[in-house]
């Protein structure tokens, strides 16, 4: 057994009783679910550029996938639906919703890349 392990765990565990995390975390964001603006403006930013680089990308081979660019267009749509949420703070910045809103971002994106991927492999196999 380590002998500084049964003391880092009563300092932690003092820390947290005397809820004093930012002794653990440097300060830097507090307690990691206490305040979650710096987290949703991070989130806000990536759904806004995710959102916008998935249209363009969409836009720019709707040609060469045929009907199943759609999906990477609704995938980009939704992206700045779920920043606009975000940015209105409409369901509230709680933890929860942040980690819903990831899950409906990474649902949309998956199905976008799975049609994406599916239509790329019928093509390659007919030709």
């Amino acid at each position: 057994m380590v002998p500084g392990i049964g003391i880092a765990g009563d300092f932690i565990g003092a820390v947290l009783i005397a809820n004093k995390p930012h002794i653990l975390y440097g300060g830097l964001m507090g307690w990691p679910f206490e305040k979650v603006g710096q987290l949703r403006l991070i989130l806000v930013l990536f759904f806004l550029v995710e959102g916008g680089a998935s249209i363009m990308f969409a836009i720019e081979h709707r040609r060469q996938f045929s009907g199943r660019w759609a999906w990477m267009a609704i995938s980009g749509v939704v992206d700045i639906f779920l920043a606009s949420i975000l940015i209105f703070d409409l369901p509230g910045s709680s933890a929860w919703t942040l980690g819903l809103l990831v899950g409906i971002n990474m649902m949309f994106g998956g199905v976008a890349l799975l049609a994406m991927g599916l239509h790329a492999r019928s093509s390659a196999a007919s030709s």
